[in-house]
């Protein structure tokens, strides 16, 4: 193992930029307060929005490769220090990179601020360069079982630029969209599997149950291929996938000790929310109805991953102990209040527009509540002293 270690006085003079967590997680989720509140104005007849394109593919598109996009970068950029031993990015480049992520975000909302193509070009390039840093630091010391996530933030570019090229073509963009989200959906069931059982038999003693060959290649194996039946004329083919990586991924759940996981909300709060991956899996299976099941994948799915290992990581990682503030308590289940009334606003039309506001006000009540707690936390430094 390499020491990353480094003189106190070495270290660049913000907090804020020593180590890939700190600006992404700040920088998502204050993103996450303002789209939200951008969009739930727009719905409401409040704001007039204009950004880049229309303010439908905005929203998606945003809320996956902005916000979301921001959370995998910085939790990667952070786990590879500890995957590697090689320094994570920090400092002038950390800052640079951010700055990469941070300038489309803004450019994009409004039509007359920068021209279309600069603005697209800036936001392409920001998984290509993230897929450098990661993959150099894993080449370097030759880890090759992590070098699978390079591929997967390339093809995260590969549906961006689809998104792009299908402004034009409604459809296309939205199978752009919903690419991306399965992508990160592997993502996350990827690094899902790997903590949540870890944590749980950690934090509580559960004997974590031995993996399964045939359950892990089923869900690995379903998941991509949905994404793939989405190009193709195929809806039952699609609809049949989704059932196969429903099912296959919630009985891989099922054995990582969610039961042990009920009275430790750091617990609860990742093995709720990466429940919600199959339940939206199983209801594009089981109904058909693609947005529906999106909407369960992505507010509670990604929206409650995000927000519990946000609230982690940002402890572990500045030498804090893993005990979270009463607040976050509330706000781990506001997220999951906010994938319900989601779902449900789509089943209920008589309704749907006060559960979608419903929707959105739990949303910014929980992000905001780790906003004021968190940002102090992620601007200061290591309690210990340490580098990061």
């Amino acid at each position: 193992m390499l020491n990353i270690d480094e003189p106190a006085n070495k270290q660049f003079p913000l907090a804020l930029f020593r180590l890939g967590f700190r600006p992404f997680f700040l920088g998502a989720s204050l993103f996450g307060l303002l789209s939200l509140l951008l969009w739930g104005a727009l719905l409401s007849g409040q704001v007039p929005l204009t950004p880049h394109a229309n303010p439908l593919w905005w929203h998606g598109h945003e809320m996956l490769f902005g916000f979301t996009g921001a959370v995998i970068a910085g939790f990667l950029l952070t786990a590879v220090q500890n995957w590697t031993g090689v320094p994570g990015i920090r400092g002038w480049p950390l800052l640079l990179l951010w700055c990469l992520w941070l300038a489309p975000r803004l450019l994009l909302l409004d039509a007359g601020i920068a021209p279309f193509t600069l603005v697209m070009l800036l936001d392409l390039a920001f998984f290509p360069v993230t897929a450098l840093l990661l993959g150099l630091a894993v080449i370097r010391v030759k880890q090759w079982r992590n070098l699978v996530f390079v591929p997967l933030l390339l093809l995260l570019f590969g549906a961006n630029l689809l998104s792009y090229l299908g402004l034009e073509q409604p459809g296309l963009a939205q199978k752009a969209l919903q690419a991306a989200a399965l992508l990160v959906i592997l993502l996350v069931a990827l690094l899902g599997g790997r903590v949540i059982p870890f944590f749980t038999e950690r934090a509580t003693g559960f004997n974590r149950k031995a993996l399964t060959p045939l359950l892990e290649a089923l869900s690995f194996a379903s998941l991509p291929l949905m994404l793939i039946s989405l190009f193709l004329p195929y809806p039952w083919l699609t609809q049949a996938l989704a059932l196969l990586a429903g099912v296959s991924l919630l009985l891989r759940w099922a054995r990582w000790g969610w039961r042990a996981s009920l009275k430790v909300p750091l617990l609860w709060s990742l093995h709720l929310s990466y429940l919600c991956i199959p339940i939206g899996l199983l209801i594009i299976g089981v109904s058909g109805q693609m947005m529906l099941g999106f909407h369960a994948l992505t507010v509670g799915g990604m929206g409650g991953m995000i927000l519990a290992m946000m609230a982690r990581v940002s402890l572990g990682h500045s030498g804090r102990p893993l005990q979270i503030a009463w607040p976050m308590i509330p706000a781990f289940g506001l997220i999951l209040l906010a994938a319900i009334l989601r779902v449900t606003a789509a089943i209920v039309p008589q309704v749907s527009q006060i559960l979608l506001m419903g929707a959105i006000l739990c949303w910014l009540m929980a992000f905001a509540t780790f906003v004021l707690l968190y940002a102090p936390i992620l601007c200061r430094a290591r309690l210990d002293g340490r580098p990061g």
